[in-house]
């Protein structure tokens, strides 16, 4: 038991380091869309604050959590936004923690045809941190007894601390009426992330993440019993980091200031391929969303190598011309 415990650790904590899979990635993406292209910081101009928390069960008893926060503001008198995002991603009884923090420019150029452009960089400093003395380790425990020694002759137990500079580049182009696009590239870099204690090199591999979304107004003559302010919106994103793929679709429906959605995930790694559905809703009070996303495996594969989890996230919008906000509830108002 102990040593499948273990190896289940150890193949979270090469998961997490990315040495193998993708990175972590946000459920609520069409809601936090930034956390995966920095120019979305800008989509609209607004100046937001935002949070967000994961909770998921792994196997072997293991707590899962991944928080993140941000904040933007706009200088709409000089066409630019600065973004700032914040990421922790912890197993908890495994001794791994992984911490970033990027800062990212967007500068606003206006095209024609109602159509606005907004090319940006990132620059960010990321830590990997695990432990694993906290372990206990199959030879440390007396099987007659029930006694756990303080000693232990396998070879892994080490605390390693990686911290790298990460840079990055993302465009998003949207009209005013209901189309946007988008284009991110993280890790240009592609940084170190391999122990002093490994003999081989490894290097995050470059993500390169594209993105699409389209609004529909389902009752615009207000012929139907919807309410007044009733929209459709299709997100979809494709991601590619080395050898493995992430193909994300959403579909909200807003009802004045209430959503509900499904979302769809197939993730295509190199040793596997399994896919994830959530269930979403939000709801908007004045200046703030308030939301969350179940996610479940779909699968018997996807159920032994992902959790069910939950994820909230809060969202105040303190732009100048937040009252906007109270009138239409489409994201292109």
């Amino acid at each position: 038991m102990m040593k499948h415990k273990l190896i289940t650790t150890l193949l979270l904590v090469l998961i997490s380091l990315g040495a193998y899979a993708q990175e972590k990635f946000v459920h609520n993406l069409s809601k936090n869309p930034a956390s995966l292209n920095p120019s979305f910081h800008a989509f609209k101009d607004k100046t937001r604050i935002g949070v967000l928390a994961e909770f998921a069960s792994q196997n072997q008893g293991a707590q899962s959590q991944h928080k993140y926060a941000f904040g933007s503001t706009a200088f709409e008198e000089y066409n630019f936004q600065l973004g700032l995002d914040l990421f922790n991603n912890n197993l908890n009884n495994s001794g791994f923690n992984y911490t970033s923090a990027a800062l990212s420019y967007m500068y606003k150029l206006e095209l024609s045809n109602d159509w606005i452009f907004y090319p940006g960089i990132t620059a960010g400093y990321s830590n990997y941190k695990y432990d694993f003395n906290n372990l206990t380790f199959q030879d440390q425990i007396n099987i007659f007894t029930g006694q756990i020694s303080a000693n232990t002759i396998d070879p892994i137990t080490a605390a390693e601390n990686i911290g790298y500079l990460d840079m990055g580049a993302s465009v998003m182009i949207h009209n005013d009426m209901n189309m946007l696009f988008g284009l991110a590239f993280k890790h240009l870099n592609q940084p170190k992330i391999s122990s002093r204690q490994s003999e081989n090199n490894v290097n995050l591999n470059m993500l390169i993440s594209g993105q699409f979304g389209y609004e529909m107004d389902i009752n615009k003559y207000g012929q139907t019993k919807l309410p007044e302010y009733s929209y459709l919106y299709l997100f979809n994103a494709v991601s590619v980091q080395g050898p493995n793929t992430r193909l994300d679709f959403y579909q909200d429906v807003t009802l004045g200031n209430f959503s509900v959605g499904v979302n769809e995930h197939l993730n295509f790694m190199e040793s596997a391929t399994f896919s994830e559905i959530g269930f979403a809703t939000s709801i908007i009070l004045e200046t703030f969303e308030l939301g969350l996303n179940y996610r479940l495996p779909f699968g018997a594969q996807a159920k032994q190598l992902i959790p069910n989890s939950l994820e909230l996230f809060l969202v105040f919008d303190i732009s100048s011309f937040k009252e906007r906000r109270r009138k239409n509830y489409s994201r292109f108002y």
